[in-house]
């Protein structure tokens, strides 16, 4: 299980929520972003005082 949080577009933290799952996490997440507004963003809590963003390029990277 991992912690997952949502951002806000000024940075807020909106909400925390434990999910076993990346792919419900997702499903969290669109339930939580109001109209598919742009700027929100979902972390993953990696170590006690970490969060890192959540990538959602499904692995399409140009370097």
């Amino acid at each position: 299980m991992a912690t997952y949080r949502v951002r806000n577009p000024k940075g807020d933290v909106v909400d925390t929520k434990d999910i076993e799952s990346a792919d419900d996490a997702h499903a969290w997440f669109v339930e939580e972003v109001p109209g598919n507004e742009l700027g929100w963003r979902m972390e993953v809590k990696v170590e006690e005082d970490r969060w890192d963003f959540v990538d959602d390029s499904e692995g399409d990277r140009s370097y």
